[in-house]
């Protein structure tokens, strides 16, 4: 792996010729490494349903807890309660719980930003049949949070915008059926 010589401001990472970063030398005991696996498995893969779009879909699997079933697997989830801007997506997160996203909005270079939370399988439940609307079923969720996706040719990536401590601190406009905007430029991304 060669140094292509793309130096972004001086900073603290190099482009290689095989599009991954690596630290310019005397940061690599500050730096935290970040680095793409050699092996990715694309995030749209078996999807054969095609109910989320790509920027709900991805935000969620890369957030969702997963883990074992040690009693079978749960049902899969790829669902989508309400239509237009009042439409909220799931997908499965264990036997107990859904992970739910919304669009919120788009820059003009195509990172879209979804609005991402966790809720209990019942508060999907009701929001799929009607007893909830999509802005009770956020206020239910927890591990809140505005995940940017980008997608273009051979790149993909998911990363956090923001996160909430709880449903009251997100940005009311964020939350169904507000409209999907129209970003002029890219959000600041998440400190962590």
């Amino acid at each position: 792996m060669s140094d292509t010589g793309d130096h972004q401001d001086d900073g603290t990472f190099q482009a290689r010729d095989d599009g991954q970063l690596h630290f310019e030398k005397g940061t690599e005991d500050w730096v935290f490494p970040v680095t793409a696996p050699e092996d990715a498995t694309p995030l749209e893969e078996d999807e054969p349903e095609g109910t989320v779009p790509p920027s709900p879909l991805w935000a969620m699997k890369e957030r969702a807890h997963g883990g074992l079933h040690l009693f079978g697997h749960p049902a899969r989830i790829r669902a989508c309660a309400g239509t237009g801007d009042a439409a909220v997506y799931a997908v499965d997160d264990g036997p107990h719980h859904c992970m739910i996203g919304r669009r919120v909005g788009a820059t003009t270079d195509g990172c879209v930003y979804s609005l991402i939370g966790r809720v209990d399988l019942s508060t999907w439940q009701d929001l799929e049949r009607g007893a909830v609307d999509g802005r009770a079923a956020f206020a239910a969720a927890h591990e809140l949070g505005l995940s940017g996706t980008i997608d273009a040719d051979g790149v993909s990536n998911v990363f956090d915008v923001d996160w909430y401590d709880g449903p009251d601190d997100v940005p009311a406009d964020y939350l169904p059926p507000s409209p999907f905007h129209t970003f002029a430029e890219d959000l600041p991304t998440a400190d962590r």
